[in-house]
């Protein structure tokens, strides 16, 4: 299965695009919510589980 991280819907259009677009497909996928911290920077955070440091990520297995 799918893992989706994504920031908050209603600040990252992106996260939001790479949501819509797996629900609209109907592939499953479990969502995990990390939050942006506006006005500083959230790489170090986001590192943790993106190689980019960057949201949306998509996390296929392992």
């Amino acid at each position: 299965m799918y893992t989706l991280w994504i920031g908050n819907k209603n600040y990252s259009s992106w996260s939001l695009r790479a949501w819509l677009s797996l629900r609209a497909l109907e592939i499953p996928f479990e969502e995990q919510l990390s939050t942006l911290n506006l006005g500083s920077s959230s790489y170090l955070k986001f590192k943790a589980f993106s190689p980019s440091g960057k949201v949306p990520c998509l996390i296929d297995g392992e």
